[in-house]
């Protein structure tokens, strides 16, 4: 009767909480009282979501007490709590300052609220505080659709910028990239300096450019000084780094050698063995058994010489180990000093980045010194 009583409670728990998932329904509608299109409803915390169609109509199953996150381009994100009520009325209210942003194009700059172009952008401060030898690193999954391809992992190489995938068969298909309206180098850059940098997509956008942007245009803009004070910033920075993932070495000589002589030996369909290791090293059954003798025994000199006077190892060695370093240090160092006084204007900056290398022997340790220096003056007003 227990039994029983217990299987019965655990349905009505289980009936009780698939009851409380149910279909909501709502409309979301801007200041005005218009639909808002294409606005984006989750449920927070989950992968759960909808969208508004032409009327602002949604619908999603969402269960008692959970919260709907309400979001669009040009609003502020809004939330609402499930409660028994069938239908949800949102009204999303304009993101002024978002709209209001000034996003650099072609000759000049434009407000978001004002752009019909494929642009992108983001501003310097995805780029504070991070350990980044390159402006490139910096940039690398914060723009969409710019694909950063490095030729190398050289800290000074300059990747390539790709915008709109392979448009080439040939090498070509590089995006054009502009540092205060001069083409240039980014890998030469200080990060420190950059204000923002914008990416035309689309060909409306980079139209002014010509064929030389018709892969796509990046526009990098430098700091400007502020209004009619003196600046110095001075930012010093000191990172670790080492490998998220290294390769699970063989470090046992003797396993090495009897990984080695099964393979080489079905490699030949098992009608022979090996005869040598490599150009020095001789192998036989008696020395692989001399090998597991010597291994299971540590007491065993790891050196011996042969009838012939040659040496024979026994030895285990982490090669992998005594070539790498487990992690390297890098360090970045900052100084600004700008200003500005009634139509003139000027900043420099120096920037000192060093990185130690992965090898322990004859490392390849990189050093970088940037200096830059920038002046404005108004000559009319």
């Amino acid at each position: 009767m227990k039994r029983w009583l217990c299987v019965l409670l655990l349905a009505c728990c289980v009936f009780n909480s698939y009851a409380q998932s149910r279909i909501v329904k709502g409309r979301v509608t801007d200041e005005t009282g218009q639909p808002v299109i294409g606005a984006t409803v989750k449920v927070r915390g989950t992968a759960n979501g909808s969208g508004t169609d032409v009327k602002g109509l949604f619908q999603l199953n969402a269960v008692e007490n959970s919260v709907l996150i309400f979001s669009s381009i040009g609003y502020k994100t809004d939330s609402v709590k499930v409660t028994s009520q069938s239908d949800i009325h949102i009204v999303l209210h304009s993101n002024v300052s978002a709209l209001n942003d000034v996003v650099v194009v072609g000759y000049g700059t434009q407000k978001k609220v004002n752009l019909t172009g494929a642009v992108s952008q983001v501003s310097g401060k995805v780029l504070e505080n991070r350990p980044i030898p390159n402006l490139a690193q910096g940039l690398q999954g914060m723009i969409p659709n710019l694909n950063l391809i490095p030729g190398d992992g050289k800290p000074i190489q300059s990747p390539a910028f790709n915008i709109r995938g392979m448009t080439s068969i040939g090498q070509g298909g590089n995006a054009l990239v502009i540092i205060d309206g001069v083409e240039g180098d980014p890998s030469m850059l200080n990060p420190a300096d950059v204000a923002s940098v914008s990416v035309l997509k689309d060909a409306s956008s980079a139209a002014i450019y010509g064929a030389r942007g018709a892969f796509g245009v990046v526009l990098i803009t430098t700091k400007n000084p502020a209004k009619d004070k003196l600046t110095v910033t001075y930012s010093s920075g000191y990172s670790i780094k080492k490998p998220t993932t290294v390769p699970d070495m063989v470090t046992n000589g003797y396993e090495y050698a009897k990984n080695f002589n099964e393979a080489w030996t079905a490699w030949n369909d098992y009608a022979q063995t090996p005869q040598n290791i490599n150009k020095t090293q001789k192998f036989s059954p008696a020395y692989l058994e001399a090998l597991k003798a010597h291994n299971d025994d540590p007491s065993l000199p790891k050196t011996e010489l042969d009838a012939n006077g040659n040496y024979v190892y026994y030895g285990n060695t982490d090669w992998y180990g005594l070539l790498y370093k487990k992690r390297t240090s890098s360090i970045d160092q900052n100084l600004s000093v700008s200003g500005s006084s009634g139509k003139a204007s000027y900043t420099v900056t120096g920037r000192y980045y060093g990185q130690d290398g992965l090898f322990r022997y004859n490392s390849d340790d990189y050093k970088m010194y940037n200096m830059r220096a920038k002046g404005n003056i108004e000559l009319t007003d």
